[in-house]
């Protein structure tokens, strides 16, 4: 959906080639007026999205269809889980017992606590994107302990080991530690975004339009990436025989396994690039930038602990 040119006037198009339908604004196509025509194609794609029935079913395909959510294909994943038992109830019929029942089930399929918050938390905000004031009863579990796992980095050197000979998982692992680059981010990287004449890595944009960190590129991962372009087949840095990698999941599961390092998931390799930062006593601003976190606070809450004098000024103190 996009604002284009149509007879004089600012019109928006959606879909293109047989699919594509214009609807125009009434504005003039003048520079002056393509914000009030930005504002009508808003409008627009509201009213197209429009669930057709008050069913939660067709609730929860326009708000998954109107979303800009950076993690949309984890919504549409945890919405399919819930459709069976939510999809053909209204809004009112989302109560602490239905939630309880979902719960039930989805425990007795091995399912984790957060797993299952996520899901019911999808559709909260499906529910309340429909109506604020929305009479439904989301009922979560209580939050688990947040999970604290880093490698150190012997146990990252056996993961590389244990990786040897799978060339794109290789790639990856350096990448991961390298940038604290998300997994989505890593596997849609193109060679474009190697900035080879200044040594830096741009992750590219959300989804949403917002840009990621660009980074500076370690020697190590320049060395791993001038090799591993000798070879490239495609446009995308981590490839498998020419083609882009959907989910690196499985080859990093089976490398974790091999390695004999106790459990560990693909986003602990984030936190690792912060902790082995902070342990090296990297200011938090910079390693917010790193990250690409929009509050330093942020990264402070999380990180601050990890650096080799934190909290000694409040030791020192207490010195008697």
């Amino acid at each position: 959906m996009r604002i284009v040119k149509h007879r004089g006037k600012w019109a928006v198009q959606v879909g293109t080639g047989n699919d594509r339908r214009r609807f125009s604004t009434g504005f003039d196509a003048t520079r002056e007026n393509r914000q009030l025509a930005e504002r009508e194609k808003d409008n627009l794609a509201q009213r197209l999205n429009a669930p057709k029935t008050n069913r939660i079913k067709d609730i929860m395909e326009a708000y998954l269809a109107d979303t800009k959510a950076i993690s949309k294909d984890s919504l549409q994943y945890a919405w399919n889980r819930l459709d069976p038992h939510f999809g053909g109830l209204t809004p009112e019929g989302v109560t602490r017992q239905s939630c309880r029942r979902y719960i039930k089930k989805r425990k007795n399929d091995g399912v984790v606590p957060g797993t299952i918050n996520k899901e019911l938390s999808t559709l909260r905000a499906g529910l309340r994107w429909h109506d604020r004031n929305t009479p439904a009863i989301v009922e979560l579990l209580p939050a688990p302990a947040p999970r604290d796992r880093w490698l150190t980095r012997d146990e990252f050197a056996r993961l590389l080991d244990a990786a040897r000979g799978i060339d794109h998982l290789i790639v990856f692992l350096h990448l991961a530690i390298a940038t604290a680059g998300r997994k989505g981010a890593l596997l849609t990287m193109t060679w474009m975004q190697v900035r080879w004449d200044v040594k830096q890595i741009w992750l590219g944009a959300k989804p949403n339009g917002k840009k990621r960190a660009t980074v500076p590129m370690t020697r190590t991962v320049e060395t791993v990436l001038r090799e591993a372009r000798k070879t490239a087949l495609s446009d995308h840095a981590i490839e498998y025989a020419g083609e882009p990698i959907k989910d690196i999941k499985k080859a990093f599961n089976s490398a974790v396994e091999k390695s004999g390092i106790p459990h560990c998931t693909i986003h602990d390799l984030r936190h690792t690039a912060a902790v082995w930062m902070a342990g090296e006593g990297v200011q938090m601003s910079k390693i917010s930038q790193y990250l690409g976190h929009s509050n330093t606070s942020v990264t402070e809450r999380i990180y601050a602990r990890y650096q080799p004098d934190h909290l000694r000024d409040a030791a020192d103190a207490l010195e008697i």
